[in-house]
């Protein structure tokens, strides 16, 4: 049966001219599109920033829904916030803007199907210069750990400097994202080289069969236990890209799960699970919880949203519904999207954890096309404290992963450090790991322990926990977080019980690690799985793997084979 496609609200259904969409929609000829229309483009690596000088660029686009109806000039001024208005009149009343190959005038009324082009000096602003890690790649996908700062596919002033230009001209690899993470959003993306896979894993995607882990670092001390969140959200401003809780019939059913990893008297870090696919979603729940993302320039922006950083913050309506919390905060959208609109021109972006000086307008004018100049980037412009960690098929046909974040592991780095000092103390034997472990609370060390510390054949955890419940008379508290230098054992062959099995006994939901158990006495330690499985959230804290892996087995006979 042939599926019919349905009208949009207004009534009518969206139509393009057939020639152009089939161009359009095919991935070679977007391109060879693209090539011609950024011809001389280049990358220069300048230290932290991937620089792109300006170059000639023909924008070309349909009408989108809702452009149709409006002016040319309102939607040139009102979608697009690098250039001013008059910089967009000029450029209309000179035949740089075409509507369907056509000279248009700045009053054109947009209808359905008109093809629009812009020819432009382009000037794109510097993007980060860490690399896009590829982590795993065949002949159908790549899927790549994308570093944060840089956007997924040309948009707005975007073009060359995104992540498909780059795999392209650095890796020859010709790709189309599969799902969509913001510009300052690192972490996992699945990219396709044929359309066959494109299709398949988007609707994975779209059908919601693939389960998400994100991880992120937020204002405050996040609350223990499991919080979900289920606030309806919108895009209430797409120029100044602004998303928040909405209770009208414009908010779309949302729903994030959130657990804290660990708190280190200032910030928390948080795992987060998206079971919509919202925009901001996550940045959106976390700022109405009262914990936004610590150094997100749009929702943890003091000079936008006051001291309270917009918790329970709502899009005001004219009569508020029996969805409104008691307690929730209406905010103007006009106001606030008057102050994010500042935000890189006359104001450079600030956050709650970070008010150093960023992109703004330098004051200068290009020379070729008298375009604004600005400033270059700063931390606010380049980072945000969100990864997408995990990705992985409900149906368990494929699971991908990466490495926890730089900004996510430097609270950590100083305890595992301590791990491995402690595991350095352990008496040398042939038949067991030297192993370290430190209990820590809300970044206050509470115990340590090393392998064999106690009489008996006796592991670190195990040690860790007894000389706490020992001097406290209590195991320890909620909140409890665990380092230990080697993955906790899931089977002693001695008969004793497993670390595992003592940590699920505990309160402790977050254990970090510093290396996998080698399978040197047990085989197949399937410690992480048990612990995932009962909740406790288990994370490989990266750079510490060949001196965990020396300090084990010091007392090996084939330790330095």
């Amino acid at each position: 049966m042939k599926r019919s496609r349905s009208p949009s609200p207004q009534g009518f259904r969206v139509k393009k001219n057939s020639l152009l969409q089939k161009v359009l929609a095919d991935p070679k000829k977007q391109m060879e599109i693209a090539n011609e229309n950024a011809a001389g483009a280049k990358y220069v690596i300048d230290g932290p920033l991937r620089r792109v000088p300006p170059y000639y660029y023909t924008y070309l686009t349909f009408a989108k829904e809702r452009w149709l109806k409006r002016t040319l000039l309102d939607v040139f001024t009102t979608e697009f916030r690098d250039k001013e208005e008059s910089y967009y009149k000029k450029a209309i009343e000179t035949g740089q803007v075409t509507v369907n190959k056509l000279a248009a005038g700045v009053d054109q009324v947009l209808k359905n199907g008109d093809l629009i082009s812009h020819r432009t000096h382009k000037h794109e602003q510097p993007v980060s210069s860490r690399p896009i890690k590829i982590v795993y790649e065949d002949d159908d996908m790549v899927v790549i750990d994308k570093p944060g700062g840089i956007p997924a596919h040309p948009t707005g002033r975007f073009n060359f400097n995104s992540v498909v230009q780059a795999l392209k001209y650095e890796h020859n690899l010709e790709c189309h994202p599969c799902n969509r993470l913001d510009r300052l959003t690192s972490g996992l993306m699945f990219l396709a080289k044929n359309p066959k896979f494109a299709e398949r894993i988007g609707q994975q995607i779209r059908d919601r069969e693939v389960s998400k882990q994100y991880l992120a670092r937020v204002v405050g001390e996040f609350p223990l236990g499991t919080v979900v969140c289920e606030e309806p959200v919108s895009t209430v401003n797409p120029k100044v890209a602004l998303n928040m809780v909405d209770y009208s019939e414009t908010g779309k059913e949302s729903k994030t799960t959130f657990q804290r990893v660990s708190y280190d008297g200032t910030t928390s870090i948080v795992k987060c699970l998206p079971h919509t696919g919202r925009t901001h979603q996550i940045r959106v729940h976390l700022q109405f919880l009262g914990h936004p993302i610590a150094n997100d320039p749009v929702y943890s922006n003091p000079q936008v949203w006051g001291e309270t950083l917009g918790k329970l913050a709502y899009k005001k309506m004219e009569v508020p519904n029996e969805k409104v919390p008691k307690d929730g905060v209406a905010v103007d959208v006009k106001e606030v999207s008057v102050r994010l609109d500042s935000i890189g021109k006359t104001e450079p972006a600030r956050s709650w954890w970070d008010q150093s000086p960023g992109e703004r307008l330098s004051g200068g004018k290009c020379e070729v096309c008298s375009s604004p100049l600005y400033t270059d980037p700063g931390p606010n412009d380049l980072d945000l404290w969100l990864h997408a960690m995990k990705y992985a098929a409900d149906d368990g046909s494929w699971s991908f992963e990466t490495a926890v974040p730089d900004w996510a592991a430097e609270t950590h780095n100083k305890f595992m450090e301590m791990a491995l000092r402690e595991a350095e103390k352990a008496p040398l034997v042939d038949s067991a790991f030297c192993v370290g472990a430190v209990l820590v609370k809300d970044g206050q060390v509470l115990e340590t322990g090393y392998t064999r510390e106690l009489e008996g054949n006796t592991h670190a955890e195990q040690c860790a926990l007894a000389k706490y419940a020992a001097k406290h008379d209590s195991p320890v508290p909620d909140g409890t977080v665990l380092y230990t230098s080697m993955e906790p054992c899931s089977l002693r062959l001695s008969g004793n019980e497993p670390c595992v099995d003592r940590i699920l006994k505990t309160p402790i939901k977050t254990v970090f690690v510093g290396v996998v158990e080698p399978g040197d006495f047990v085989k197949e330690n399937d410690g992480q799985k048990k612990l995932e499985n009962a909740g406790v959230i288990y994370l490989h804290i990266p750079g510490f793997e060949d001196e965990a892996i020396r300090i084990a087995k010091r007392g090996h006979s084939d330790a330095n084979s």
